[in-house]
Formats: structure tokens, C-alpha cells, sequence
């Protein structure tokens, strides 16, 4: 039920922002989210090195004569058609006569129809002249909505006469102001009339057949999947510069060299089989245009990106609305799953939160690979499931944590009403078969220690110390089972099951060793004796549950692991260690802690012979001395399994810790025991005492 109604609540906040999604505000957001992926994965090796500007710049413009002489375009342009080049267009309105000579433009024109040239025309809804033929392609259309115009503003007569084909750039930006798209073709009433950067893609691919179905525009093989009304969303690879370009003065300065004979300052190889496109850069000329990585970038590169984006069919396909609802309420539904299987409203929030931020990483992953994913108000539908459903489950989780403590107060203790009133679904009543970590601790000679003290002082130091002990063990999330005098029995996995219940055991054994040092030192400063705790862990499956009679019962664990565990702690004072841990306990925490393997034992009770190790420290914590004697230690260990006595214990003496004095005296008495005996000897140590 609680899960079913944040999955409601998650639906109807989807419906209602995918209903306000349309808004302005929400548009504009995405725009910004948009630019912000271009400037966070910015792309200028996939920029087509075949794409060359050339720039009429300001310092092109400080060594030329100004209104710039048309005799200087064509000899570029000779130049250029002799340099190799595929296609050239003019991002270049040169819709007036020449200030010097009628003559200029007649040569700008033959000049051009030498080559693959394009020029540059303004689209006109209102007064201007009739669109010319050579502003046509026969372009089939089928099922999609172009926008028209009526009229343009083409270059003058002699020019335009001579181009191949002429292009339109007539566009607008989106509602910010900001350049993101681009119309490919234009409806008029003499036909089909191309952009510039279509017009160029066309020559630059010679001249293959053109048409439009559904969308789909194909220019020869190629295929680009437009938005409404035959637009294409850009995919810019980076900011203004990010294409070759030469100023036009450095092309000036070549046809001087070679008018003089002298070496050409301009690499004349880059230029074979280049698509050049002509245009201004100076920011005089009132030619730059918002883009989302810059607020000034030259138009002409614009169009160059388009050009790039059409030959290499690499632009931006933005989904349809329908797949961001999809996303919206795939996100918002992980997001109340998420907030509602954990009783724990903020870290359920926290956990709410990933599939949210997830989707932000792919959708910028996407991008990378040309597909726009609406991010603001899907990302935004998970956010408010998570703000509104957890606005529900605060208001409802108060009335049953209340019903849970007043049903469970009378037959369980504290701590575990605590944790059973955050998480009622764990606790199986009457016993649970689970993988956890029982911990047994015991002060050393501790009954020697209260017969020097009065019995307030004995209360006042074994409260003291068992809390202490306790704080850390329910800090890592245990729970205490029951004190025995000054031993303490304690687990990890229940209520709460814990995947990681081995290493919060662990933790919890070098943390109670930690505090128990220095509250030694505060003990000896008052008076009171040193005390010495044992510790013992052990894995593996165990019952938990609530054990005992019908009117008296305890929540509790049981179990082979659970004896095993009582055994550990006991033998810490065979091998004068302090943590003692079994085989499982290691395995699942050996990759944060140190440990160091002891011996192979059989304990009183089992015949199963188990491995222990002595829980040293964490990783990071691990000294040069410390790491020679656990290498030692190994050593030796070694060589006492396989029965050579005396090598082992030379090593183990030399190691010099007090476990390897222990090991090193057991290994003088077996060499005498072993003596002509060495078959029988297993590699086992039995364990007469708990």
C-alpha cells in the first residue's frame, strides 16, 4: 500500500509537468541545458579538416582598401579553383553593383562559373525580386511542411549569372536568442529553394539528387532526420575557431607572391578537394551570431557547421515528446520505489535521488553521440515524486512507528524496538535462519580485578565500560544481544539484514580496541587497574529470533557459528591476541583489514577443524614492522604445518611479537613430541579448554 500510493503520487506529478513542460520556462531551461552540454563535452577532432574558412577579419580589413574591390574576389577565387578546391560558396550578400566597375562584377561572374561556386541570397516574405532559376533544385517533397517565401535579394545579375547555385541563409534564432538550428530548404513559388549550407553539401557531393519523405532528407546517400518544418539541430564540435581558416588578406598576400614569383605564404595543399566557404569574421560587419558556446561567433562558421553536420550526417536528433513522458515516469516510479523500500525517509530520498542523476550522466552519454533527450522536466518529475512522497510517507510513518513501539515495547529491549520500529518488515518472529557476525567479548582476569574493589566502584567501572563498548557496537549498526557480567554478546544482520555485516563486526572489534586503550590510561591515572578485553567474531549462518518460553523470551541468535564465536574469544589467551576471527569473517573483510592466518584448531565441542586469524588493523593502517612480522609469521607457519619444528621455530623466536613467542614455545614441545612421529602430526591444533 505505501509503495502503490508514491507510485500514484509519482504518476500525477509526471502528467502534470509533462502538461507544463510546453511552457517558456521550461523551454528556455532546456536550451540552457543544452548549451551546457556542447561546453561540457565539446567535440573539435570531429570537425571536418576538409571545411576551410576564409575570413575577412580585422586585420584583413586594417591592410585592405575598404569597400573591399571585387577584382580581389575573383582572383581568390581563380586562385582557388586552380589550388583544387571541391566547392566554394560566398557567405557574402552582394546584392549591389560594384562602387568601382560594372566590369568587376562581369569578371566575379565568368570567374565563377569556372568552378563549383556558390553565392549567398536573402528570402523575403514581402517586396524584393523573383527568386532566380538557379535559386531552385527540383526537390521531390512528400508528407512535410516547409516554410516559404515569397521573394528575395539575390547578388546582382553578372554575379548571380554565374554562380552554379545560390543559397538562402534567411533564418531565425531560437526564442533566446541563441543559434541552434538551421533550415535546409525553403518552399517559394518557383520551386524548392536550398539553404547555402545545402546548396555547398550538394556541389561539394556533385550535384546528386535531392528529396524530402516524412521528414527524412536525402541527398544522395545521404539521409538526415529533420525536426518541423525541415530544420536541423546542430551539433557544433566547439566554439568560434574551431574550423581551419585563413584570413583573406594571407590569400591577397599569396597572389602577390605568385604574381612576383616569390614563395606562396599560404599552404596551397590544404585547399585541394577543401570546401572553402568566404565570409566575414571583423566585428564591424555585423556578422556574428550567438551560439551555445559563445555570444560572438562568425555566421560563416555556422554555416560551416551545418555543412559538416550534412556531409557527415553527424548533427543532433532531438526525441519526440512522447519518450521524455516515457523517461519522466520510468525515473519518477524508480524514484518512489526507491523513497518507499527503505523506512528510512532521507536515506530513501538519497537513494530516490539516483535515478534522477543517473539520466543526467546518459543523457549527457547521448549527447556525445547526437541525441538531445529533454532533461529539465523529466529530471524534475523525479525530484518532486521524491519532495511530495515524502511529504506522504513523513505524515504516515509517524502513526506507525507509534503502533509499532506500543506492540513491541513489552517483549524486546530498547535497541531492537529502535530498529524493528524503522524496519517492522525484517523481523521474523520465532526465529530466522541468516548469514551475520556474532562477537563475543571478555575482560582478562577481570573476577581477580572486583575483589580489590567495593562494589560501587565494580558498578561504576563495568558501566562504564559497557558503554563504551556498546556505543561503538550500535554506532556500526549491531545489535547487543545481552551482557554476562563484563562480557557482552552482540550481532550484525538482524533485525536489519546487513550485506556487509562481517566488515561492520570488524570495525566495531578495532574500534572497542581502540577506546579501550585509552580509557585505560584515563583508568590507570585514577587508580583502577588495566583491563584487557578479548574479542571473538564469527560468520556464517545462525537462527535470530526470539527464543525462551512463552512469558520469557529474549531476541537472540543460535547456532554452530554463534558456538564458535564464544570459542574464539576464549582462545585469544592460547595465542595472546586480542581479536580473533574465523575463516568466513576473514574472506568477507579481507580486502579493508589486515589479518594475520594463526592456525589451523579444532575447538572443544566441534570435530570440524576451522582456520583463524588475528584481526590486526585496517589497510590503510598497516606498518613497515608490522608487515615484516605477519611475513614472518607466515613463514614459519609454514614450515610448522609441514612439521619442521625447528626452522619454524628459529622464525617464529625471531619474529619476536608475543603470538610468535607463543608459537615459537608450542613448536620446542612438538619437536620433542613429534619426533619419530611426524605421521600423525595433520597440521591441527586441538584445543583442550574454552
Amino acid at each position: 500500500m505505501r509503495t502503490f500510493m508514491v507510485a500514484l503520487i509519482a504518476i500525477l506529478v509526471t502528467l502534470s509537468l509533462w502538461g507544463l513542460s510546453k511552457l517558456d520556462f521550461f523551454e528556455n531551461f532546456e536550451r540552457s541545458t543544452l548549451d551546457l552540454r556542447f561546453r561540457l563535452s565539446p567535440t573539435p577532432n570531429e570537425a571536418d579538416s576538409s571545411i576551410i574558412l576564409v575570413l575577412l577579419d580585422g586585420g584583413s580589413m586594417d591592410v585592405l582598401p575598404w569597400p573591399l574591390p571585387r577584382q580581389i574576389y575573383s582572383e581568390v577565387l581563380n586562385m582557388l579553383h586552380c589550388w583544387g578546391t571541391r566547392a566554394v560558396a560566398f557567405d557574402i550578400l552582394f546584392d549591389v553593383p560594384s562602387v568601382y566597375s560594372a566590369v568587376e562584377d562581369s569578371i566575379f561572374g565568368r570567374v565563377s562559373s569556372d568552378g563549383s561556386t556558390a553565392f549567398v541570397m536573402a528570402l523575403l516574405q514581402r517586396e524584393g525580386s523573383k527568386i532566380p532559376d538557379n535559386a531552385i533544385i527540383d526537390i521531390p517533397v512528400y508528407s512535410t511542411q516547409l516554410d516559404s517565401a515569397w521573394y528575395c535579394t539575390p547578388p546582382t545579375q553578372m554575379i548571380a549569372r554565374g554562380a552554379e547555385i545560390l543559397g538562402s541563409t534567411s533564418d531565425r534564432q531560437d526564442p533566446d536568442g541563441v543559434f541552434r538550428s538551421v533550415r535546409l530548404l525553403t518552399a517559394t513559388p518557383e520551386g524548392i529553394a536550398p539553404s547555402l549550407p545545402v546548396a555547398l553539401a550538394w556541389l561539394a557531393l556533385e550535384r546528386p539528387d535531392i528529396s524530402v519523405n516524412n521528414g527524412i532528407l536525402s541527398i544522395g546517400d545521404i539521409r538526415l532526420r529533420t525536426s518541423g518544418n525541415c530544420r536541423l539541430q546542430l551539433k557544433f564540435h566547439g566554439p568560434a575557431g574551431t574550423y581551419t581558416s585563413v584570413p583573406l588578406a594571407d590569400l591577397t598576400a599569396a597572389l602577390n607572391a605568385r604574381a612576383t614569383g616569390q614563395p606562396c605564404p599560404v599552404d596551397t595543399a590544404m585547399f585541394n578537394e577543401a570546401i572553402v566557404l568566404i565570409g566575414y569574421a571583423a566585428p564591424a560587419l555585423y556578422d556574428l551570431k550567438p551560439t551555445p558556446y559563445s555570444p560572438q561567433c562568425p555566421g560563416v562558421e555556422v554555416l560551416a557547421t551545418a555543412v559538416d553536420n550534412i556531409l557527415n550526417e553527424n548533427y543532433i536528433t532531438r526525441y519526440p515528446s512522447w519518450v521524455s513522458l516515457l523517461i519522466a515516469l520510468v525515473i519518477s516510479l524508480l524514484a518512489a520505489f526507491f523513497l518507499s523500500s527503505l523506512s528510512r525517509i532521507p536515506l530513501g530520498a538519497l537513494l530516490a535521488a539516483l535515478p534522477a542523476l543517473l539520466f543526467l550522466v546518459v543523457s549527457l552519454l547521448l549527447f556525445r553521440s547526437g541525441i538531445w533527450v529533454e532533461t529539465v522536466w523529466p529530471a524534475a518529475s523525479g525530484i518532486l515524486t521524491i519532495l511530495a512522497g515524502g511529504i506522504f510517507l513523513f505524515s504516515s510513518e509517524n502513526r506507525r512507528k507509534q503502533e509499532i513501539r506500543t506492540a513491541f515495547s513489552q517483549y524486546l529491549s530498547p535497541d531492537v524496538v529502535a530498529q524493528v520500529t524503522e524496519h517492522p518488515e525484517t523481523l521474523v518472529l520465532g526465529g530466522d535462519k541468516r548469514n551475520m557476525t556474532v562477537f563475543f567479548s571478555d575482560i582478562w582476569g577481570f573476577t581477580g580485578i572486583s575483589e580489590n574493589l567495593t562494589p560501587e566502584d565494580l558498578v561504576s567501572l563495568i558501566n562504564r565500560y559497557l558503554t563504551t563498548m556498546t556505543d561503538i557496537i550500535l554506532e556500526t549498526g549491531g545489535t547487543v544481544d545481552k551482557f554476562e557480567g563484563d562480557a557482552i554478546i552482540a550481532f550484525w544482520g538482524a533485525p536489519l539484514r546487513l550485506s556487509d555485516h562481517a566488515l561492520r563486526a570488524c570495525s566495531a572489534a578495532l574500534r572497542c580496541h581502540e577506546a579501550h586503550t585509552d580509557m585505560n590510561r584515563l583508568l590507570v591515572q585514577e587508580g583502577y587497574s588495566e583491563l584487557f578485553t578479548r574479542i571473538g567474531l564469527s560468520t556464517g549462518d545462525m537462527v535470530v529470533g526470539n527464543m525462551g518460553s512463552s512469558k520469557r523470551f529474549d531476541y537472540t541468535v543460535m547456532g554452530s557459528t554463534v558456538n564458535l564465536g564464544a570459542r574464539l574469544e576464549g582462545a585469544n589467551k592460547v595465542y595472546s591476541t586480542s581479536i580473533m576471527v574465523q575463516e568466513n569473517t576473514f574472506r568477507s573483510a579481507k580486502n579493508e583489514f589486515i589479518f594475520r592466518e594463526l592456525d589451523t584448531i579444532r575447538v572443544v565441542g566441534q570435530q570440524e577443524p576451522v582456520t583463524i586469524y588475528e584481526l590486526k588493523c585496517r589497510q590503510d593502517e598497516i606498518t613497515d614492522d608490522l608487515e615484516a612480522v605477519l611475513r614472518e609469521y607466515s613463514k614459519a607457519l609454514t614450515l610448522y604445518r609441514r612439521g619442521d619444528f625447528k626452522d619454524a621455530e628459529r622464525i617464529f623466536s625471531g619474529a619476536g611479537d608475543p603470538t610468535s613467542l607463543v608459537m615459537a614455545q608450542r613448536c620446542r614441545k612438538m619437536a620433542d613430541d613429534y619426533t619419530d612421529d611426524l605421521d600423525n602430526w595433520d597440521g591441527v591444533f586441538n584445543l583442550s579448554s574454552k
